[in-house]
């Protein structure tokens, strides 16, 4: 990750965010959405709601929590896990517990991620998906983990060492090592680059368990 993260506004110009790294990872560390302000205000990021700014802390204070996000991700009572998340102020629906319970089903299939990484485009992964059972995910959700994926990957400046360092045996493994990183890329992608649609919790997992596939050198691709 190199020393800067750069926004091109629509003008041509390009804006400096200061920090790089260092800003990610003290993003990645704020114990609190004013100290997370403060971050983003010395990473010359000022132009957010609080909104999107409270949005944008509880997801990533539950992220610094690999204990409570394994208790979410492997309880599959809908109005179990709605409490648990009521807890880090965080709501949902049954439609959105459906969806991350599928990507974290598909992320943890071996069998269907190879199938699925030879593919090149979505309809052809749709049409895997579908064979194998799984109807949750649209063409759009597919798109957006892509295109978001390839944002944080290029606009963070991640070098394929660091991706590669995001590896792992499974799902669990893969997820466990990047997503509080992948959440604070998010923070700042959302909050400083205006990348709004990175903000949801759905895709930021399926881009946590599958980075490392997407740009890395996984044997899973064997």
């Amino acid at each position: 990750m190199k020393d800067t993260i750069i926004k091109e506004k629509e003008d041509g110009t390009k804006e400096v965010f200061a920090g790089g790294k260092e800003l990610v990872d003290a993003v990645a560390a704020a114990s609190s959405k004013e100290e997370l302000r403060k971050i983003l205000n010395r990473g010359n990021i000022y132009e957010f709601s609080e909104e999107e700014l409270e949005e944008s802390y509880k997801n990533l204070a539950l992220s610094q929590n690999w204990d409570a996000l394994m208790d979410i991700f492997q309880d599959k009572d809908f109005e179990s896990c709605r409490r648990k998340l009521e807890f880090y102020g965080i709501t949902t629906t049954k439609e959105h517990f459906d969806l991350i319970n599928e990507v974290i089903a598909t992320a943890s299939d071996e069998e269907l991620i190879k199938e699925i990484l030879k593919k090149e485009d979505v309809e052809s992964t749709l049409e895997v998906l579908h064979r194998y059972g799984y109807d949750k995910m649209t063409s759009e959700f597919l798109l957006l983990v892509q295109e978001n994926a390839v944002h944080l990957y290029e606009d963070a400046l991640l070098t394929s060492e660091e991706i590669q360092e995001l590896s792992g045996k499974d799902f669990y493994e893969r997820c466990k090592k990047s997503i509080n990183l992948i959440f604070a890329l998010s923070s700042i992608a959302g909050l400083g680059l205006g990348i709004s649609s990175v903000a949801d919790p759905a895709l930021l997992i399926a881009i946590a368990g599958g980075l490392s596939l997407m740009f890395g050198k996984e044997e899973i691709r064997s």
